[in-house]
């Protein structure tokens, strides 16, 4: 096994660049010199923080919130192309998040993290629309391809529509 460099952390075998991106999500996720955002919705800061730093690794430029009302705004601006949101919000839940992004004509991917991860949770949240849902604390690699994932579905949705 060869000597991990300065780009390569110990649990994340992926080499990654100067910035400390992935290089897959770097190239594919940049329009000309404006980097795409994610939304990070949850009322408690540490948890924001972390979920921040895995969106930050894919390459997307931060958007944070404390509240549903905060979410719906960057919602309705169009600003985000991907959300991460909590089970539990100080004026709502993941729920709520989920109505926006579906009435949003952009049909922003939605993933609910949850500190719970009950199974009837995760049928609630897959039944109102989620992209995915995944316990907290979150696997940043098993994160990061479900980001991967959604961002992929999102370009193509936004390229059959013509934006």
């Amino acid at each position: 096994m060869s000597e991990p460099d300065e780009t390569t952390t110990p649990n994340d075998p992926v080499p990654r660049s100067a910035t400390g991106e992935r290089p897959e999500f770097a190239l594919a996720l940049r329009r000309g010199r404006t980097r795409l955002k994610g939304l990070v919705a949850n009322s408690d800061e540490q948890v924001r923080r972390k979920l921040g730093e895995i969106l930050g690794q894919c390459g997307l430029a931060l958007v944070f919130a404390s509240t549903v009302a905060e979410s719906g705004t960057a919602l309705a601006r169009h600003e985000v192309c991907v959300a991460l949101c909590s089970d539990c919000l100080v004026d709502g839940s993941y729920v709520h998040i989920l109505r926006l992004a579906g009435q949003s004509d952009t049909k922003v991917p939605v993933i609910v993290v949850s500190r719970t991860g009950d199974w009837p949770e995760y049928l609630t949240a897959i039944r109102c629309g989620a992209f995915d849902y995944l316990a907290y604390p979150p696997i940043a690699a098993e994160l990061q391809r479900v980001i991967r994932n959604a961002l992929l579905g999102y370009r193509r949705q936004r390229r059959l529509e013509g934006a």
